[in-house]
């Protein structure tokens, strides 16, 4: 994996990390947050992998259900992990949602993710090239506003909108999932103080 994807993916995190420990969290506790219904995020990776290896005459036709097919999914598991949770990680969840379905639009409407020649030429990108999952901003792009529009020329990669929220949700998540209280089990599981001598 490239630098800039580690960067970009890992950043959020690391900053999360850094606000859970200086707001007083713990890695440890991670464990205690229990995530449903795993499988729904691991088929939606699955299908958002394989749009990705569509040959050229089926992807003018799958594409689109696919990657719609993905997101549903996500967001369907993001739904069920957020209920009776504590309101700081609904935030975090409703802007993963929010910032997902910012990110899904552009796509639906264009087939790839867009983005602004503009902002590839300042990002120190070469623009008008067309990937797997990003085409070049056109006359018929729709929805250009909420593509890949913000320029990050340490990075050398333009993102979009939904980018920038999906990122503010990793970072909320992980920093409020460091304060999760122990589970049950692990309060069980410690000892008991030992009375001491005259206590009733």
């Amino acid at each position: 994996m490239r630098a800039t994807a580690l960067i970009l993916f890992g950043g959020p995190v690391a900053v999360g990390t850094a606000a859970g420990y200086l707001s007083g969290g713990r890695l440890s506790r991670l464990p205690g947050v229990r995530l449903r219904w795993m499988r729904l995020l691991w088929l939606a990776a699955a299908v958002q992998v394989a749009t990705t290896s569509l040959p050229d005459a089926a992807e003018r036709h799958l594409r689109a259900p696919l990657l719609a097919s993905a997101f549903a999914l996500a967001l369907l598991w993001l739904c069920v992990n957020a209920r009776d949770r504590t309101w700081p990680l609904k935030t975090g969840v409703g802007l993963a949602l929010t910032g997902a379905v910012l990110n899904a639009l552009p796509i639906a409407v264009n087939g790839r993710m867009p983005y602004s020649l503009s902002s590839a030429a300042v990002a120190g990108l070469r623009a008008g090239s067309q990937t797997a999952k990003n085409v070049p901003a056109g006359r018929s792009t729709r929805l250009l506003a909420l593509g890949d529009t913000i320029p990050l020329p340490p990075l050398h990669a333009v993102a979009s909108i939904g980018d920038v929220l999906l990122a503010i949700a990793a970072a909320l998540l992980v920093a409020t999932a460091m304060h999760h209280p122990a589970n049950a089990a692990q309060e069980r599981n410690q000892p008991c103080p030992t009375p001491t001598p005259g206590s009733a």
